[in-house]
Parts: C-alpha cells; structure tokens; sequence
C-alpha cells in the first residue's frame, strides 16, 4: 500500500533506500551480463569493414553518421561495459548509470525491434530521478523520502510494461 500512500502524499511518504539502492545493484548486473554476452553474439564484428550490418547502417543513417557509428562503437561497447559494472559495485552511480545508458541508447540505432533497449532506458531515467543511489555494495536501511518519486516511477513504468503486454 505504499504505492498509494506515496501518490496521496505528493511523494513525501518515507521509503527505505534499501528497495532502490538493492534496484542498483541488481540493474548494473543485468545491464553487465547483458553487455557482456553481446561481444561473443556478434557484437564485436558488427558493423566490421565491408560487412552487412556497416552496409545497411551507411543506407539508414547516412554516410557521414555510419562512419561516426562504426568507429565509436567497440570503444562504447567496452566502456558500456566497464560502466555497468562500475554501477553495479556502486562507483560513481549517477555518472556510470549515464554512461551505460548511453551505451544501451547507441542500440537504438542499429536493432530491428528494439523494445528491451527502452525499458532499460526507461527504468535507467527513473533511477537517474533518485535522490539516493547508494555507493559500494552497502545497502543503507531506514526512512527517507529522496527515493520515494523514483521509486514509484519505477513501480509504475514496470505495471505498465506487463499490463500492456498482457
């Protein structure tokens, strides 16, 4: 029921920073492994010169912003990476949920359906909203209301996400 005492108070109902903080961590490890198992799925050759996927990017995007692509994109691919994990271990979180957003956001380019890439960055904007990501592993249990609109964004964008796949 602190979903709806939360709306009624105007999102100064007292949550533990523990859900959020716990989010964190579990959403820089997925984003990780996901980052990860793209370099043996291909991802390391996309877009290599002369390939298809460099090919149909140059068609969709144009010449000048294919190029941009094909020569950002390993390098993004590693630092995604590194940044997912730095956020997962609680580094710097806002800086490194940025980076690994960004990362996730260069997939919008280049996939066919790319539905996964936008709850991810849907949930990663309503983690960036929090007042208290947390830092290291630690997880900091108590009452505070930094965490409380972040919190219910993320309730709400996940309800939606299932009620409308339903």
């Amino acid at each position: 029921m602190w979903f709806l005492d939360a709306v009624t108070s105007g999102f100064q109902q007292p949550t533990d920073p523990a859900r959020l903080q716990t989010f964190r961590i579990l959403f820089g490890a997925v984003l990780t492994a996901r980052f990860a198992l793209s370099f043996g799925q291909g991802g390391w050759d996309r877009f290599a010169a002369g390939s298809l996927s460099a090919h149909l990017a140059e068609q969709l995007l144009g010449p000048d912003r294919a190029r941009l692509l094909i020569t950002v994109y390993r390098p993004a691919l590693i630092v995604r990476t590194a940044a997912a994990s730095a956020l997962a271990i609680g580094l710097v979180p806002r800086l490194m949920l940025l980076l690994a957003l960004a990362g996730a956001a260069m997939e919008l380019l280049y996939l066919r359906s790319p539905n996964a890439v936008r709850y991810t960055l849907l949930t990663g904007a309503c983690l960036l909203l929090a007042g208290d990501l947390g830092a290291g592993l630690h997880i900091d249990h108590g009452s505070s209301t930094a965490n409380t609109w972040a919190q219910t964004l993320l309730v709400l964008v996940t309800t939606d996400i299932y009620w409308n796949s339903a």
